[in-house]
């Protein structure tokens, strides 16, 4: 990932926001020229309703556009991007393969948080293990070999051979070739959702025939059937993609697309307004605000589908004790945070899912209640003994390591507001900006630690109660250890009445906010800036996931 210096370090002018804490909130508007930096998309797959896919369901997509040979071949774009530190295979970075046009999966999330069609055309639950799909015909993968039911077959084993996650996720246990557009898969467990988990995107089609002929090579320049395939990777830099010519739907409206990677939102807000590039991917609420003043510019938003939190580090000091964990939750003024950090462009969280995606009547939610933190830390044992403000027990300071990264703009502001909400009830907490999140994370010399996170990945609460929340799940960076919690979503993971799983993930979403398994904050929206030479790009799909398609273009 990209470097990331002390705030010490950064050149910057400053724009202070005071609220009642009288805490600062900094806005950096880098003054440095406009660089490379590392790192791409950093786009989260998200999903929708917790609701069973019907055991039945067709193609909503027509048919490919005809369109002259010659269309678009010369016109190209320039992307603004976060991340570039994987390669687009997607096994390794399905986070960046699918959002710039370059795979394709066998089911996808409609706007409604849905799962429907894309490389499949239907899918049939035979039994409560077994589903038949049916694949779509005429389409080509990036070297012009065919896409058939045994592709399918041999790029799904791939991924569950391949990666533990996408093992347990699917949980398949065989997958047959009924004929040349027709696969049965078999689960090992009653798999009611198993067109929303085939949305992830790590499970997008490849030719897995390649993947194997070109081994090392293939990382790089992975063999896929969207839209577009790679022309050039340079890891932490830029990403170039030129147009599939044999692309299964309308032909692309684009050439070329050159991705680049510039992990400061200052830096590529800066690139959009000097014309450097066209589009740039997750601006800051005061990018935001430039973009919006700008008259050859506009800002496109998507409505909040994850999730701006802190991680908890159950297994670290203080940490262990619910009563702190408690009383950190209830010193954050969410509603406060939203105003201030998203400028209004947001939602407060209460818990790990966004408003539209998991219903749950009655939640009974943490709230801003400082008096009620101050009472539970003296409960715990914590007292300022010697009137700095700090609370002490056995002679010891309550002092916190808060973590937090750049690439997501809103993380820093945030992580400056809780320290001074903490300190407000008596915590301190030592702020620390790193480098790469991922390794600092797993290093688990931290207490809190601020996150960006999709929670509604493949349509279905499982997949976020699964990774995040159970004992050892992949994503579950603070240790958060359950019980009650683990329980629950394997209940979730296996219900096939649509009610029942939604109780079940609701009643989850309850021991998950009583436990303070994480501090939740807010529900940001994802902002573009986009120049106003774009066409294609007026309504972003509200899963950034599905960020560049065929329609997107210049004029």
């Amino acid at each position: 990932m990209a470097g990331s210096e002390g705030w010490a370090d950064l050149p910057t002018t400053t724009r202070i926001l005071k609220n009642k804490w009288g805490f600062q909130m900094t806005f950096f508007s880098r003054t440095i020229p406009v660089f490379l930096a590392v790192l791409a998309l950093a786009v989260t797959a998200c999903g929708g309703a917790a609701t069973a896919v019907p055991a039945s369901t067709t193609a909503p997509l027509a048919a490919a556009t005809l369109i002259p040979a010659d269309s678009g071949k010369d016109s190209s774009m320039n992307i603004a991007v976060v991340f570039l530190d994987q390669p687009p295979d997607p096994l390794q970075a399905g986070w960046l393969a699918l959002p710039t046009g370059l795979s394709e999966t066998l089911f996808r999330l409609g706007k409604d948080f849905s799962p429907e069609p894309w490389l499949a055309t239907g899918a049939q639950q035979v039994d409560e293990k077994t589903w038949e799909i049916t694949i779509r015909q005429g389409v080509k993968f990036h070297n012009g070999a065919g896409m058939d039911a045994a592709a399918v077959k041999a790029s799904l084993e791939r991924a569950i051979t391949q990666n533990k996650g996408m093992e347990t996720l699917l949980d398949i246990a065989s997958i047959e070739v009924m004929d040349p557009l027709k696969v049965r898969i078999v689960t090992n467990g009653a798999s009611p959702v198993l067109p929303g988990l085939l949305t992830a995107n790590k499970t997008a089609i490849v030719d897995a025939a390649a993947a194997q002929a070109m081994g090392d090579a293939f990382p790089i320049k992975p063999v896929l059937t969207g839209p577009y395939k790679v022309e050039t990777f340079e890891l932490d830099k830029e990403m170039v993609v030129t147009r599939h010519d044999q692309y299964w739907g309308s032909l692309p409206k684009l050439g070329r697309i050159k991705y680049l990677g510039l992990a400061d939102a200052n830096s590529r807000l800066l690139a959009l307004q000097s014309g450097d590039v066209d589009i740039a991917v997750y601006l800051s609420p005061e990018g935001t605000s430039t973009v919006q003043n700008d008259p050859n510019l506009a800002v496109k938003s998507a409505a909040p589908n994850a999730l701006t939190f802190m991680f908890v580090n159950h297994e670290r000091g203080a940490m262990n004790d619910e009563r702190v964990r408690q009383a950190v939750v209830l010193a954050v003024d969410r509603q406060a945070l939203v105003g201030a950090i998203t400028q209004g462009k947001g939602a407060e969280a209460i818990g790990p899912f966004p408003p539209g995606f998991l219903t749950c009547d009655q939640l009974r939610a943490h709230r801003f209640e400082p008096e009620k933190a101050r009472a539970l830390l003296s409960e715990a044992g914590y007292r300022d003994t010697d009137g700095d403000g700090i609370v002490e027990k056995d002679g010891q300071p309550l002092v916190l390591d808060l973590l937090t990264y750049r690439q997501r703009p809103e993380l820093p502001l945030i992580a400056e507001a809780a320290q001074s909400m903490l300190k407000d009830i008596g915590i301190q907490a030592k702020v620390q900006l790193v480098e790469q999140p991922v390794p600092a994370a797993n290093q688990g010399n931290w207490d809190l630690f601020t996150w960006y996170n999709g929670t509604t990945s493949t349509g279905d609460p499982f997949w976020a109660l699964d990774r995040m929340y159970t004992t050892g799940g992949s994503g579950n960076r603070g240790h958060f250890s359950s019980s009650r919690v683990d329980d629950l979503a394997a209940q979730v993971g296996h219900a096939i009445d649509p009610a029942e799983r939604q109780r079940l993930a609701c009643e989850a979403t309850q021991a998950i906010i009583d436990e303070v398994a994480i501090v939740p904050i807010l529900f940001p929206n994802f902002n573009y800036g986009v120049s106003n030479d774009v066409v294609g790009f007026d309504e972003p799909h509200p899963v950034p996931m599905y960020f560049i398609d065929s329609n997107v273009g210049k004029r």
